[in-house]
């Protein structure tokens, strides 16, 4: 079981943001992780960010998400 002393401080803050904006207690922490990333790849594939700083921030958070997926698979 991944616990929050295995995170980095960006990932805890990422997880907790993803947590809190997916509301649904029936989803997992994994469901809503792979959703997020769902979101900020389409972000990326639509070209949907105003200026570099803000498709960087998006990349950033994306490479985030993949760390912790790849975190809570093993």
């Amino acid at each position: 079981m991944l616990s929050a002393k295995d995170l980095t401080s960006e990932e805890q803050q990422v997880a907790y943001r993803v947590d809190q904006y997916f509301k649904s207690p029936s989803m997992t922490i994994h469901e809503k992780l792979f959703n997020a990333l769902l979101i900020a790849q389409l972000e990326l594939d639509e070209e949907n960010f105003s200026n570099e700083n803000e498709r960087n921030k998006i990349v950033q958070f994306k490479n985030v998400l993949d760390g912790l997926l790849q975190k809570i698979k093993t």
